[in-house]
């Protein structure tokens, strides 16, 4: 049966119940970051099964609210329930996720978001209905912090490490003291973890939004960097310098308004042996293998975040449809080809959020 077959068999009725899923669900997000939040979810790890007032004394939080959110995260599945004690108790699965694993950032960084995108959602309708976009200048300093949080998430410090020694000679070069640039580095996360990881290369980080790079020059000074990592205000199609060992777009290029105008831009100012490092979203190349809970979400992601600003960057200016989050590996390869570069190469990383390609003249 065919995800078009599916949806002709529902019925009004059915539709409202995913309707009511879905705000469930996002509702359930608001809850899980109250518990990280509160530290109920450290409270009932390796505590076995608590009353709701057995979990309030823990806490201090007043029992009827302590109830009401056991309940809560037992009908998401989150919690177990056992009806003969009236106790909760937290599956070793889902402590792991929330409490060792990346769940709980995770759900940090996007309520934060979630919160920045409800306050501004008047004008961003607005923006969307009169085709403008919405650009990453115009959302808040919470947005942007927690846009941050997230990038610190799916790309952890270890993980960019790794990425870079997939590189190869590159990485060597590096080593030696070459240079980096790093695209629409935003609050810069990821550029500080490249000069930890090759502390003899020269890393310049570039953002058009002036917040963030103001913001990331504070970051690399709190983090001791400040002498070999700059940052700059600009855009992608217009760099500055050349003979850059490296070039990196990290969860960037989907946001840009002239992808193969900024892949064009990174080529010419390359060294003669040098590569872009391009990190996009894990996708598959056809939308119908993309209509999953992970696709729902980054195509969400795509339609209120990515696309607008990449829009309000080309609004009359006739330049090609953007990309979007979920643009799969072909289009990129695609999209490579026509700025001119002729080898592209998958990297071997253990990305599961992440596609990540190298790519050659």
């Amino acid at each position: 049966m065919t995800v078009s077959d599916a949806i002709g068999e529902r019925t009004a009725d059915t539709v409202i119940g995913q309707l009511v899923g879905e705000l469930g669900g996002s509702l359930g997000v608001l809850l899980t970051a109250l518990g990280n939040r509160t530290g109920m979810w450290d409270a009932l790890a390796g505590a076995g099964p608590l009353t709701p007032g057995e979990l309030a004394s823990r806490t201090g939080i007043a029992e009827p609210l302590v109830r009401e959110w056991c309940q809560a995260q037992a009908a998401g599945g989150y919690l177990t329930y056992q009806p003969d004690s009236a106790a909760f108790s937290l599956p070793e699965a889902v402590a792991g996720a929330l409490l060792h694993g990346p769940g709980g950032g995770l759900v940090d960084a996007c309520t934060e978001m979630f919160c920045s995108l409800g306050t501004g959602f008047d004008q961003f309708t607005r923006a969307f209905q009169a085709g403008e976009g919405f650009g990453w200048h115009s959302r808040d300093e919470l947005f942007w912090h927690g846009s941050d949080a997230l990038t610190r998430v799916a790309l952890p410090d270890a993980l960019i490490g790794a990425i870079l020694d997939g590189l190869g000679p590159v990485t060597a070069t590096l080593a030696a003291g070459g240079t980096v640039v790093d695209v629409g580095c935003g609050y810069g996360s990821p550029t500080i973890a490249m000069a930890r990881h090759v502390p003899a290369a020269r890393v310049l980080g570039v953002d058009y939004n002036h917040a963030s790079v103001v913001k990331a020059r504070q970051s690399a000074q709190d983090a001791g960097v400040d002498g070999r990592v700059h940052f700059e205000l600009g855009t992608a199609t217009d760099l500055p310098g050349a003979g850059y060992t490296l070039v990196t777009f990290f969860d960037s290029l989907h946001d840009l308004g002239d992808p193969v105008g900024a892949l064009i831009q990174a080529r010419d100012v390359l060294a003669p042996d040098g590569a872009v490092l391009l990190v996009e979203p894990a996708a598959a190349d056809r939308v119908e293998d993309n209509l999953t809970p992970s696709g729902r979400m980054f195509y969400a992601v795509s339609t209120l975040i990515c696309t607008p600003n990449a829009i309000s960057q080309t609004a009359g200016s006739g330049h090609a449809a953007p990309l979007g989050t979920q643009a799969g590996e072909a289009v990129l390869r695609a999209t490579a080809h026509t700025a001119g570069f002729g080898r592209v190469r998958r990297v071997p990383a253990d990305a599961p959020l992440n596609l990540v390609l190298e790519l050659r003249p």
